[in-house]
């Protein structure tokens, strides 16, 4: 073999305190911890100057920060910063924190931010929650209020709001998620309706929500390319760091050796005594990180036993079609594939609801309000249709007939041609 093509091949690093380094990269750059916006908006704002120009919050919105987390001293805090000043109090004196399922997660609270009486636009604060990809907007004011819409927040890198309204006569929180085109799907999925009277059940969402939705946003091409990048720069250095030269290896061996206490001289020995030291390194590693708080001590019992009141249901484990959009109607789950629209029940067969000719490429199921909204092929020729669902559910009981694309031309909404989407990407249940 000659000696470019042993340099080009895989090499082992034999040095321990590689734990240490991936660790502190996988922190960075492996979606471990996080930095969430929080933004308090009163009764009838509707511009993110006046949003962020809030230099205190209601006390509900007090209390839904107390449910967020805890609220920590910056000067001298030693844990994850979210990008925060904690030496000379320039981004703020307090701010809210909570480590969650071993995530470290830092809230940008707009209401502890620093406030400015002279600068109107309060640069210093959207300098923070505008650069998260997260922000929750927790808005005050009953549901006929004027609504929120992402684009009153003026930001090129915020990708997902999450809306927070809090109810005080059944003491409850009704949850809106809102996201760019781009970001996958991502769950859990909401409730119908999103209201959560269990507070302690809507926190937990909510977290697993917003990090499932930060994870989502870094597949999209805007951000994966440039981690990508980000990431191969990261590894060559920490590779060119503790890599040693090609004609040092053997003596990295030996120097390694050298810290071992009695190392023994033969090499299996040598080789059991360096694999002990990994291992042992390793160990103090989690301990510390388990000591500290950031991975529960409990997670076996907790994430692998426990049932949470969103986790999904399976309907069907193969299913022998490629799903374009689906929605779930009471019990049941209506799915497009490319065979036309089915309803399926669990351990029940599919019903037939609508035939191929009806290629559907967008369903929400209003149960309350007895309708079923659908978009149409795609591109110019793109409709949207709207159905009752009671008239749907007729059809199946009766098995009086499988409607066909003709059979729909009553149920297109006019001026709907060429629709590309009919809600964005609002995921809600009215």
């Amino acid at each position: 073999m000659s000696l470019e093509k042993f340099e080009k091949s895989p090499r082992e690093i034999f040095h321990p305190e590689i734990q240490k380094d991936l660790l502190v990269l996988e922190e960075q750059e492996g979606s471990v911890n996080f930095k969430f916006g929080v933004l308090y908006a009163k009764d009838g704002q509707l511009t993110d100057d006046e949003m962020f120009s809030n230099e205190t919050g209601s006390e509900s919105f007090q209390r839904f920060l107390h449910l967020l987390g805890d609220t920590i001293t910056l000067k001298g805090w030693t844990g994850y910063r979210g990008g925060l000043d904690t030496k000379n109090d320039t981004t703020g004196t307090c701010s809210i924190y909570t480590v969650y399922q071993g995530h470290e997660i830092m809230f940008h609270v707009s209401t502890m931010l620093p406030y400015s009486r002279e600068n109107k636009q309060q640069v210093e604060r959207k300098r923070h929650i505008g650069n998260d990809i997260v922000t929750i907007v927790f808005q005050e004011g009953e549901e006929s209020s004027p609504a929120f819409k992402p684009s009153m927040i003026r930001s090129h890198f915020t990708h997902i709001f999450a809306l927070v309204r809090y109810n005080k006569q059944n003491d409850s929180y009704r949850l809106k998620i809102f996201s760019e085109e781009s970001v996958p799907l991502f769950g859990p999925p909401l409730p119908s309706p999103p209201v959560f009277t269990n507070h302690q059940e809507f926190r937990d969402f909510v977290l697993v929500k917003l990090i499932n939705g930060e994870k989502a946003t870094l597949e999209t091409p805007t951000f994966s390319q440039k981690r990508q990048r980000t990431l191969d720069m990261l590894i060559r250095s920490l590779y060119q760091d503790l890599m040693p030269d090609l004609h040092k290896n053997m003596l990295n061996r030996r120097s390694f050796s050298d810290v071992l206490p009695e190392s023994p001289k033969s090499t299996r020995k040598k080789e059991e005594a360096r694999q002990a030291e990994f291992v042992r390194l390793g160990q103090a590693l989690k301990l510390k990180t388990t000591v500290k708080g950031d991975t529960p001590a409990t997670l076996a019992t907790t994430s692998f036993c426990k049932k949470e009141p969103w986790e999904s249901q399976s309907f069907c484990s193969n299913f022998p079609h490629e799903v374009v959009c689906a929605d779930s109607w009471g019990q049941s789950l209506l799915v497009s594939p490319d065979a036309g629209i089915l309803l399926i029940d669990d351990g029940q067969p599919s019903v037939q609801v609508f035939d191929k000719t009806l290629q559907i490429k967008q369903m929400h199921v209003l149960e309350a309000l007895d309708l079923l909204i659908a978009r149409t092929d795609k591109g110019k020729d793109s409709r949207l249709l709207v159905f009752r669902l009671s008239a749907v559910q007729k059809d199946i009981e009766t098995k009086q007939m499988i409607r066909s694309k003709y059979d729909c031309r009553e149920n297109k909404l006019e001026r709907t041609k060429g629709a590309s989407s009919f809600l964005g990407k609002l995921e809600t249940a009215e």
